[in-house]
């Protein structure tokens, strides 16, 4: 049987909490999913990490998700990048890192033209505010 080559982390969080009490939640995610990796094998600090969240009424459903491997290297290939929903909820969730970062953990590797493209366009196709994605869209932000 084959090893795996990514983890999985959700939880859910309500987002009318402090900001203090959602970053707890997370940091606590990001500090269990290294203590899992090492517990199987995997040194925390190679592995590739993207966050991804998904909107729910007054909830939010964050994901963290490792890669290491050949998921990782497929991450971060280019040859399979997010479209649709995931894409969005990757970008969404990975904004802070700047578009660069948020670029590869989408799966678009360093082709941040084809990033935003793919990302304008599903905006577009979902309907959500362009304004909420700024500081990806910004075509001087590379």
């Amino acid at each position: 049987m084959p090893r795996p080559t990514q983890a999985h982390l959700d939880r859910t969080v309500n987002k009318n909490q402090p900001l203090a009490v959602k970053q707890k939640t997370l940091s606590q995610m990001q500090y269990y999913m290294g203590a899992k990796l090492i517990e199987v094998g995997i040194d925390p600090q190679s592995v590739t990490y993207r966050w991804s969240v998904k909107n729910k009424g007054d909830e939010q459903i964050c994901t963290l998700s490792a890669f290491w491997g050949d998921s990782q290297e497929k991450l971060l290939s280019g040859k399979e990048p997010l479209t649709g929903a995931e894409l969005i909820d990757c970008a969404r969730a990975n904004a802070s890192a700047g578009v660069k970062t948020a670029a590869k953990l989408c799966g678009y590797s360093t082709n941040i033209e084809a990033f935003q493209s793919a990302l304008t366009q599903t905006i577009e196709e979902m309907g959500f505010s362009p304004d909420s994605f700024k500081n990806l869209l910004d075509t001087d932000a590379k």
